[in-house]
């Protein structure tokens, strides 16, 4: 493992991330939501440049990017206090805000979907490198590939839930270094193959209805659509500080995971 093999990782990740949130991006506009900034990288801003609407950014650290859309997070004072939103002033129509739950479900599906899209985009060039001449049986053998990615992603959590594979297996960045190096010595085409992979196990993950997650805030539109009525401010964010937690713990052990094996 070598400074080469991490910046590639990194590249790997920056590119997924912000295939991701392009996806966000592009149904957003479509649905009318006026989209503040673009970013890829995270950090400090580098550069800027101003679009029509859009300020797009490069930020100091290649690791994803973002989409921040007008009225999307709720508001806090200087000590962290949601501060509730004046009924007196009405909601801006361009903001996700004001935006039916139908149309902030397309918009928060939209960064999975291009995941799964950029994933079968990427397996029609290895199966184009691999032997499949026609066009049309690389296309069909890239959504066949997809599909069984799908359910290996399915079958491995299904795995962790039932015990049969344990936390102390599970990867994270630092473990996704070492399989980059490996799959970069096999050739480029193998390793666009593991992009393909890494970028359906965003998309599909994405999804899942876990706090912090574009599947959270799903989960909690379906709830609302359910219960016809919205979910009051303190509690959404009750729910998404409590997962955002979980989360974080998680992350913490998986990386604990990976330097132990490094280590080893």
């Amino acid at each position: 493992m070598n400074l080469y093999t991490i910046l590639i990782t990194l590249l790997i990740l920056c590119v997924l991330v912000i295939v991701h949130e392009l996806g966000h991006f592009m149904v957003a506009k479509k649905t009318g939501i006026f989209v503040e900034e673009f970013a890829i990288g995270m950090g400090p801003k580098l550069f800027g440049r101003q679009g029509k609407e859009t300020l797009f950014t490069i930020r100091a650290f290649p690791v994803g990017g973002f989409c921040k859309m007008r009225g999307e997070e709720p508001e806090f004072d200087t000590d962290g206090n949601l501060i509730p939103r004046d009924p007196n002033i009405p909601i801006d129509p361009r903001s996700y805000e004001a935006k039916s739950r139908g149309q902030k479900l397309l918009v928060l599906v939209a960064g999975s979907a291009m995941n799964i899209i950029f994933a079968v985009v990427c397996l029609v060039v290895v199966a184009l490198f691999t032997g499949h001449t026609n066009v049309f049986d690389a296309i069909g053998t890239a959504f066949l590939n997809t599909w069984r990615f799908s359910g290996l992603i399915f079958q491995s959590f299904g795995m962790l839930f039932t015990g049969q594979v344990g936390l102390d297996q599970l990867a994270g960045p630092i473990g996704m270094v070492s399989m980059v190096d490996t799959f970069l010595q096999s050739g480029l085409i193998i390793l666009l193959a593991f992009t393909a992979m890494l970028s359906v196990n965003l998309g599909i993950i994405n999804l899942f209805p876990l706090p912090a997650l574009d599947g959270g805030r799903i989960f909690i539109i379906l709830i609302e659509m359910v219960v016809r009525r919205k979910l009051s401010p303190e509690l959404e964010m009750k729910i998404n500080y409590f997962g955002f937690i979980a989360l974080i713990a998680l992350a913490i052990l998986i990386a604990v995971n990976d330097v132990m094996r490094l280590a080893a």
